[in-house]
């Protein structure tokens, strides 16, 4: 079975035949894909299920969205969000010395250690984390606009998707 196939499948199952209205279900894919997009790794669950529980989203549609933060897309993701926010608090678009060499000084790997390994080490994220809350609101800034930008094309497809599915069937 083909990774494609695999998705599909997944999606299938675990998004499409929820018990819930397909309203509560998108909602869900919105609150997780913008959760997903912040820069919260390590608590995103905890705080996807209180938020959907708050504003009355489906607690299992969101869970696959917060995926799209992660240790491979984590230090691209965040830093096309730190720019997007850099261009919108300050009007400049580039890296500011300083900025990039605290984001470099954090995912650094030691001497003779492969990125592969550094990926798994706590402390990338314990570093990633302190570089995060220096550079402060231009990556949440960056990081909500991009949440609200893909979670509302994840609600639209999502919502639309349970519908004609559920009429198929």
């Amino acid at each position: 079975m083909s990774l494609l196939e695999r998705i599909r499948v997944l999606v299938a199952r675990n998004l499409l035949q929820l018990d819930d209205t397909p309203h509560r279900i998108a909602f869900g894919v919105f609150w997780g894909f913008l959760i997903g997009a912040t820069p919260t790794i390590g608590i995103q669950v905890v705080l996807y299920l209180a938020v959907a529980s708050v504003v009355g989203a489906n607690r299992i549609s969101g869970i696959l969205p917060i995926w799209l933060s992660n240790p491979v897309t984590a230090v691209p993701l965040y830093y096309s969000e730190w720019q997007i926010g850099r261009l919108l608090v300050t009007g400049s678009f580039g890296t500011a010395a300083e900025s990039w060499g605290v984001i470099s000084t954090a995912i650094q790997p030691a001497a003779g250690q492969s990125w592969w390994s550094r990926i798994l080490e706590l402390d990338l994220y314990v570093k990633l984390f302190d570089a995060m809350v220096s550079l402060g609101v231009e990556l949440w800034v960056g990081s909500v606009l991009v949440g609200v930008a893909v979670g509302g094309i994840g609600y639209y497809f999502a919502y639309h998707a349970v519908k004609k599915y559920r009429q198929a069937s």
